[in-house]
């Protein structure tokens, strides 16, 4: 039973993944670079013993790691998102064409649903 568990969670990792594999990839490597000039910097900084900008690297670095996040986040998950909502808006198109009456009409072009209570507010008025 656990290894259909295993290859279940495997292959939910797999389709999260597919489509983020390159921005990730990219991203993580611009965190190495980033981690490795830093440590270089680092040891600079513990040879010559001038320690006057080690502050301002780390806020660098950080603020480096944090740019990276939110320009990954633009780039790629954006346009993941964008993709899914259209693709949503396509099979609603496929599957519900224009003039075909389902029986949910009524609902679909009303602007909004009311709960009880707001009947009942909408009664007293």
């Amino acid at each position: 039973m656990y290894n259909w568990l295993k290859i279940g969670a495997m292959i939910a990792a797999a389709r999260f993944l597919k489509p983020r594999l390159k921005g990730l990839l990219v991203l993580i490597a611009f965190w190495i670079v980033v981690r490795f000039l830093h440590s270089e910097y680092l040891s600079y900084v513990e040879l010559s013993q001038d320690t006057a900008f080690l502050i301002q690297a780390t806020f660098i670095k950080i603020g480096l790691y944090l740019l990276s996040f939110v320009i990954y986040l633009l780039t790629v998950e954006r346009r993941i998102l964008t993709r899914t909502e259209k693709e949503i808006e396509a099979k609603q198109i496929r599957e519900h064409p224009a003039g075909e009456d389902d029986g949910f009409d009524f609902l679909r072009q009303k602007k909004k649903l009311q709960s009880p209570a707001e009947q009942l507010l909408d009664k007293e008025d």
